[in-house]
């Protein structure tokens, strides 16, 4: 098995260990310390470093960029959700948003077989040559989720249980269970990588496990203050809730070292993340900014009129479900909505503001999305612009902006806004005009911007409920293998950076189009001068990417449920 400018020696095979989510922050003192072993032996036998993510550092943009070698503006992914053309309603994304060559479709026209699976944001899955099954974004009954189909049923005989989601959601009181719920779903992430990497050869495997990417989003405030933070008394959940984010990383460690055992010394391995985390304490809910600076405005009819009245008093959801956490009924709401009861979600639209109550005719931006990206309500591209592109829009622009750099923290009066970016300043590519008109930075992370949920809290800036853990810029790399620097700490890597590094690596020229470069810094020089780095030109579409199924309302609903129960969405 080669690759077309193989000289005839075949290329070791390759290994992607991806744990979503995971920092270097942690990993590096517990490995220090001797609770993550197999970390530490990939310190000191091979090159590692943080990894650059995506701007924002989003969950399928992210693995989209690391899939891809390019940035978001060629493969068209910027946040969990896309708008729909010709409205302002949006969908959760999934492979069929994503354009360009994948590395493991690269890899497969080159004559490897490629086992790829959980991979966020890769359903439907690619016709590869080999076996892939998606992962986090897929239908939960999908029958589809694989190639070949076959695959996904002998998955599930083989792995009793499998599912794309933990069986459980977040909720108060069930706390400890959800732990466990955590754990076990990645300990059976592991069944089924080790079922697929048995189930046939191969030259290029890809897994990803989701587990610390969701503890660190609802555990991080427990971790930091020891347990005081739980909402019980009782000394055993307290622990439990406060060792919950080493314990998955404890578990991804053994985790490691049981496939870096499978892989042999033989094959080069990375392992990596497609962002960092840090603590969460407050969310900015951009929207509810916008209303109060009068660039969005809603409909003036009794029925809306009502609801913002409501809105200006304070009553909203957020408002609701705090108070139902102080009656001790927190979880049973949470519980009732999670599980997607449609007589509850129905009640929250009629009762509270919603997208359905914006006026057009009156609002000249608006927000959107996990990472709260500001678009301009533009004439001839919105269904119902006002604005004027060109000096009106211009104008509008340099106003947003000057606002945001004066927004001050209530309490500690520190500015909350650092860069504020132009879509041009951040994307460049076919699909960059898919991105928002404007994005901006919080000064810290502690405080995130968002617009998922259209008005939940009339404040714009809200303590955070129950997520106490969010995205960081710097995710991890680790590089191990023969011709490996050992030892060597690489600074300046991206997550485009993987794939032409890993298509040098098996000898397969590397397209012209890809972001990233070969991280020549983690090689030695012997391997450095036996590489023989060649590109070629490609389409700019794969050829490899399945037809987009088109999801029911109810599907559609079910992922985003499943997402806001996993942490993504507040």
């Amino acid at each position: 098995m080669g690759s077309s400018n193989d000289n005839g020696s075949r290329p070791r095979r390759v290994m992607v260990i991806g744990f979503d989510g995971a920092t270097l922050e942690l990993i590096e003192p517990w490995a220090a310390a001797g609770i993550l072993p197999a970390f530490k032996r990939l310190m000191e036998r091979g090159a590692w470093g943080p990894l650059q993510s995506t701007m924002p550092p989003v969950t399928p943009a992210a693995w989209s960029s690391l899939a891809t070698g390019t940035q978001q503006g060629k493969h068209g992914l910027f946040d969990f959700y896309a708008r729909r053309p010709g409205s302002y309603e949006t969908n959760v994304v999934n492979a069929a948003n994503r354009h360009g060559a994948t590395l493991w479709g690269l890899l497969g026209e080159a004559g490897y077989r490629t086992t790829v699976f959980n991979v966020p944001a890769s359903y439907p899955p690619d016709r590869v040559n080999g076996v892939m099954i998606s992962g986090l974004l897929t239908p939960t009954q999908a029958t589809d989720a694989a190639w070949p189909p076959e695959v996904l049923q002998e998955l599930k005989q083989a792995v009793p249980g499998f599912s794309f989601y933990p069986p459980g959601i977040f909720s108060e009181g069930q706390e400890a269970a959800f732990v466990q719920q955590v754990l076990d779903w990645d300990k059976m992430t592991l069944q089924a990588t080790e079922f697929l990497m048995t189930r046939q050869p191969w030259d290029f495997l890809f897994t990803v496990f989701i587990g610390v990417d969701i503890m660190s989003h609802f555990m991080w405030r427990h971790m930091v203050t020891r347990g005081a933070s739980a909402p019980t008394d009782d000394p055993a959940t307290r622990e439990t809730l406060a060792n919950a984010i080493q314990a998955v990383y404890r578990q991804a460690d053994a985790i490691l070292s049981t496939l870096l055992e499978m892989a042999g010394d033989d094959t080069y391995v990375a392992v990596v993340s497609d962002h960092g985390f840090g603590p969460l304490d407050y969310y900015m809910h951009v929207n509810a900014w916008l209303v109060e600076r009068g660039y969005l405005k809603f409909k003036r009819t009794p029925a809306v009129m009502l609801k913002y009245l409501a809105y200006r008093l304070g009553v909203t959801p957020l408002f609701i479900l705090n108070l139902m956490r102080r009656l001790r009924l927190g979880g049973k709401v949470q519980e009732t909505v999670s599980t997607r009861n449609d007589w509850a979600k129905a009640m929250v639209k009629k009762a509270f503001l919603s997208l359905a109550d914006i006026d057009w005719s009156r609002t000249t931006i608006y927000a959107t999305g996990y990472g709260a990206g500001l678009f301009v309500n533009l004439k001839g591209r919105e269904p119902q612009g006002i604005v004027e592109p060109g000096a009106q829009c211009e104008a509008l622009l340099q106003r947003l902006t000057a606002d945001l750099r004066e927004l001050r923290h209530p309490e500690t009066k520190e500015p909350l806004v650092g860069e504020v970016y132009r879509r041009s300043d951040l994307y460049s590519g076919p699909y960059a005009e898919l991105a928002p008109d404007l994005m901006f930075v919080p000064r810290d992370w502690r405080n995130q911007p968002y617009g998922v949920h259209d008005f939940a809290s009339s404040r714009w800036l809200e303590p955070t409920p129950d997520r106490t853990g969010t995205h960081r810029m710097n995710g991890i790399l680790f590089l191990t293998g023969p011709g490996i620097l050992p030892g060597a700490r690489v600074e300046g890597a991206s997550l485009w950076d993987l794939a032409p590094t890993i298509l040098a690596l098996m000898k397969t020229p590397i397209p012209k189009n890809m972001d990233g470069q070969v991280l020549s810094a983690a090689l030695a020089e012997e391997l450095r001068s036996q590489l023989t780095v060649t590109y070629r030109d490609v389409a700019e579409e794969s050829q490899q990417a399945g037809a987009a199924p088109v999801l029911g309302e109810d599907e559609e609903q079910v992922i985003r449920d499943r997402l806001e129960a996993l942490g993504y969405f507040g």
